[in-house]
Order: C-alpha cells, then sequence, then structure tokens
C-alpha cells in the first residue's frame, strides 16, 4: 500500500463549468501513474453534480469525512460543490462526467452509489472521442442519464459510505482494511505494519468517529458481508471472506450488529437500512 501525503481541504478550490449547452454532460479519464500515492488532483469542486466511476482497475475517491473505494463498473454522485479529490491505483482508469442540476430527475442532494452498466460505460467514452451531430449527441446523453438513474434489475443493492477518521496518520491504516478487510492479521500486526502505536489508533477513531478501531473494522466487514449476501454468496463462502473462521462465529456477530441472521437479513433484502442502523 502506498502513502499518500496529506490532503489539504482548507486550500479546495472551485473549479468552473466544463460544461457547454445544449449538451447534457461532459466526461474526462484519467489513467493511475506508476507509483498511485498522490491524488490525481489538488481536492476541487464543481458548480454541477459530478459521477465519478471505476472503468478499471481500482479508483479511491477521497472526502472531507470519508473514503469511497471503487471497481470497475461502480461509481457515486456527487452533489455539485462538494469537495473531493481521487487516487487511482496502478494502471487504474477512472471516468468524471459532469451533469446539469437540471438533468437530473431530481436535485442531488447527497453522497450515493450507482452502478454504471457497461453499455453505459462505452458509450460515455465513445461520446468522450467521437465527433457527431449535436442533437445526436444530445439524445445520447439524456437516454445514458436515464439509464443511470434507474435501478438496476437484479443488483444487490448498495451500501452507502463507511466513515473514515479525518487524521492523516491513520488513512494507510485505513486504506488497507478497506482494501482487504478479510484479512485475518490482529489489529496489533496492522499497527506494527504502519509505524502505528496502540493508544495513537485509539484516540483517532473514538476522537473523530466515535467508536475504537475493532468496532469500525467490524462495521467494515458487516458491510461488505452485507453486500454478498444480497449478490447470492453463500452465508459460509460470506464468512471467510469477511475474515471468519466459522460459519457459526460469522453469524453470532452479523446477528449483533444487525439484529437478524445472515438469512434473514438476505431474504429481507434491505441492506440500505441496516446499513444505516449499523453506521448512524
Amino acid at each position: 500500500m502506498n502513502r499518500m501525503g496529506p490532503i489539504d481541504w482548507g486550500a479546495s478550490v472551485a473549479r468552473p463549468s466544463s460544461l457547454s449547452a445544449p449538451f447534457l454532460m461532459a466526461t474526462g479519464v484519467l489513467t493511475g501513474g506508476d507509483g498511485a500515492a498522490r491524488p490525481v488532483a489538488p481536492p476541487h469542486s464543481h458548480p454541477e453534480p459530478m459521477l465519478a466511476w471505476c472503468y478499471r482497475g481500482t479508483v479511491w475517491v477521497y472526502l472531507e469525512d470519508s473514503i469511497w473505494r471503487l471497481a470497475p463498473g461502480e461509481g457515486i454522485w456527487l452533489p455539485a460543490h462538494t469537495p473531493h479529490t481521487a487516487r487511482h491505483e496502478r494502471d487504474s482508469v477512472g471516468c468524471y462526467t459532469n451533469v446539469p442540476d437540471s438533468a437530473l430527475a431530481e436535485p442531488l442532494q447527497e453522497v450515493r452509489r450507482v452502478r454504471v452498466q457497461r453499455a453505459v460505460q462505452e458509450m460515455l467514452l465513445h461520446l468522450g472521442v467521437n465527433d457527431m451531430d449535436p442533437e445526436l449527441r444530445v439524445r445520447i446523453q439524456g437516454v445514458l442519464l436515464d439509464m443511470l438513474q434507474e435501478p438496476v434489475a437484479e443488483e444487490p443493492a448498495e451500501v452507502n459510505e463507511i466513515p473514515v477518521p479525518g487524521d492523516e496518520r491513520v488513512r494507510p491504516l485505513v486504506e488497507a482494511v478497506l482494501a482487504s478487510p478479510g484479512d485475518g492479521r490482529t489489529a496489533r500486526d496492522l499497527f506494527a505494519q504502519h509505524g502505528l502505536h496502540e493508544r495513537t489508533v485509539l484516540r483517532v477513531f473514538v476522537s473523530d468517529i466515535g467508536m475504537s478501531f475493532g468496532q469500525w473494522r467490524t462495521g467494515v466487514r458487516m458491510t461488505l458481508a452485507a453486500r454478498l449476501l444480497l449478490a447470492g454468496t453463500p452465508v459460509g463462502a460470506v464468512g471467510s471472506k469477511c475474515g471468519y473462521h466459522s460459519t457459526s462465529a460469522f453469524s453470532a456477530a452479523f446477528k449483533e450488529r444487525f439484529g437478524v441472521t445472515p438469512t434473514q437479513y438476505a431474504s429481507r433484502a434491505r441492506s440500505e437500512d441496516a446499513h444505516r442502523a449499523y453506521w448512524r
């Protein structure tokens, strides 16, 4: 895991609009560098909503109070004027599509996750590099926006962002856990890897997000578990992916956090409500 330096959110700048009438979107494409240790740009905001999405590899989107890890086909909507930056892992491709508020079915008031279908990805990239009749371009853009705002059939319901401490000293530790929630190493082993003292980590997590590192790590695992269960992954396999050595131990931990067994949770298909009940 490469260490990324502190992000100066106080220096965030407001960029001008990248849109021009009558068009409904503009997409920028950025690739990951060799080191992948620095943000792709200083923190900034846009006057219109933006869809950040991953085309290849892993893209990390940083907000002032949270980190979002995007795999291929995953994206997040950012409301207008939301300070952000991003980091791309080696050989990754991240895309950033700005749209006017008026083109959305309803005002975008909070960050939310979205599934970007493969057909939509390819067409967004196609629009970015090919000339075409302006009227045709606008019609295609309208269709793509409709597709992005519709729920994808039989996709698992997504959970929201995971709260993270703002202290840069623990950022590499946070990224390591988010990248591999099922890592079986102890907390002390992880602290030692990142040169952190146990008491320092405890103070930072309690001060910034109101819970210990252990509680937060369990929450990360439970968030992953919820998404895997709704995707149809067997309970035993979910427990193993989330770092539990037995199905019974995983089931007990899951029920303690969400109040229902993994099987009951999957059948009710209420990941958003359960997630909010845990984190908030």
